[in-house]
């Protein structure tokens, strides 16, 4: 082995170029946010990426920000900032204040902080700092801070990275949450009993990260439950957890109708008819001694989907759906006839109720359809109990 000896001349190193290192750092995936501030009754705002937490005892922050930014000026005066971290579908506000002379505000719903800067309500989260120290970095200023105020919201996040702005690669975790939701629904995974996370990863076709992933997020609807051991087991549907899920699916419709009713068009109260029609139960139904509860329960969670629909909120439609006990019935129980005493009764109350809400929105009536909604989720409550207490009380 040889060595160099104390006096052998060192390497000339060349100094990186500010495009090489510009290229070589871009292959470092970031989140993105919007630091904003207010001075002297005056809105600022920049998109950042350089952006770290510090310390956790006490929660801290450093932000980085070129010397000739405006915003930098403006927080380094107020003392106070906010970091505004985008999610995935919000590239357009990524671009805009990143972007120079415009108003960087306009088309934001902005919220005035506990010390006056600004907040992007839509943002997946708002933290609300205080500047402890600013310290020089080449043609930077780095601002040490403290997390006063912190707010966050689900969704995924707005990444950087190559200089596009994009969403992570979670296609995979998506793809591993809705199979294994599907199976949970359906009892392909037993209840009650722990589910190792290689038999589950194996199963769906995924590496463990996603398994764990999509397991964690059913713990987060009440479809999967975690041990005091950390093992992940399926929740039995019980009456109980109905009765969450349709006081849930109660104030979403609730909320529906405060927003809609009267702001129908034509076209869209003739849609309304169709669907309430496409609830009643056919005439055989009524006429047989059995009754094909999967058939009417299909009608009804798509008459409550359109319904809910209304809103035209894509994200509000899929949270009725994670709480409707109609559906995860459907799912468990399979094609199953039932008694016609049993089920036919509780048919027939739903087109009644669904007319009733029609009549409602075809008079402008919010107090008969707020009326009709409750009457509704109280009617289905009582049916839903007779048919659990039927099955044995649990699925």
């Amino acid at each position: 082995m040889s060595v160099k000896s104390a006096s052998t001349a060192p390497e000339v190193r060349r100094r990186l170029s500010s495009d090489e290192f510009r290229d070589i750092i871009g292959r470092f995936a970031s989140g993105v946010t919007v630091i904003t501030a207010q001075h002297q009754d005056r809105p600022y705002g920049t998109t950042a990426s350089a952006v770290s937490s510090l310390s956790l005892d006490p929660p801290m922050l450093l932000v980085c920000l070129n010397k000739a930014s405006s915003t930098g000026k403006a927080i380094a005066a107020a003392r106070h900032f906010a970091v505004n971290i985008l999610g995935e579908d919000q590239a357009d506000a990524a671009m805009r204040f990143a972007s120079k002379g415009a108003d960087k505000f306009s088309g934001s719903h902005v919220l005035a902080g506990d010390a006056g800067a600004p907040l992007l309500a839509d943002a997946l989260a708002n933290l609300e700092c205080r500047v402890v120290e600013e310290v020089a970095g080449g043609t930077h200023s780095v601002f040490l801070a403290e997390v006063e105020h912190a707010t966050g919201r689900p969704g995924a996040p707005l990444a950087y990275f190559r200089g596009q702005f994009g969403r992570l690669e979670l296609a995979q975790d998506d793809e591993a949450f809705r199979d294994l939701r599907a199976r949970v629904l359906s009892r392909q995974l037993p209840v009650g009993e722990p589910l190792p996370l290689d038999d589950v990863a194996a199963r769906v076709g995924v590496p463990r990260g996603s398994a764990y992933h999509a397991l964690t997020k059913l713990t987060g609807e009440g479809l999967v439950n975690r041990t005091g051991t950390g093992h992940f087991v399926v929740t039995p549907l019980t009456m109980a957890a109905v009765v969450d899920g349709l006081e849930a699916r109660r104030a979403i419709e609730l909320g529906v109708a405060a927003s809609t009713v009267g702001r129908l068009s034509d076209a869209q109260l003739e849609e309304f008819r169709a669907a309430v029609r496409a609830t009643r139960p056919a005439v055989e139904e009524q006429a047989s001694a059995h009754f094909d509860m999967n058939a009417h329960l299909r009608k009804y969670v798509a008459f409550h989907e359109y319904f809910v629909g209304l809103a035209g909120s894509a994200a509000l439609v899929d949270a009725h759906r994670r709480v409707d006990p109609a559906a995860m019935i459907m799912s468990v129980t399979g094609d199953r006839a039932v008694e016609h005493r049993a089920f036919a009764a509780a048919a027939e109350s739903a087109y009644r109720h669904h007319g009733r809400l029609l009549e409602a929105y075809e008079s402008g009536s919010l107090e008969a359809a707020t009326a009709t909604i409750r009457h509704h989720i109280d009617d289905a409550l009582v049916y839903t109990r007779r048919y659990m207490e039927a099955v044995g009380g649990a699925l």
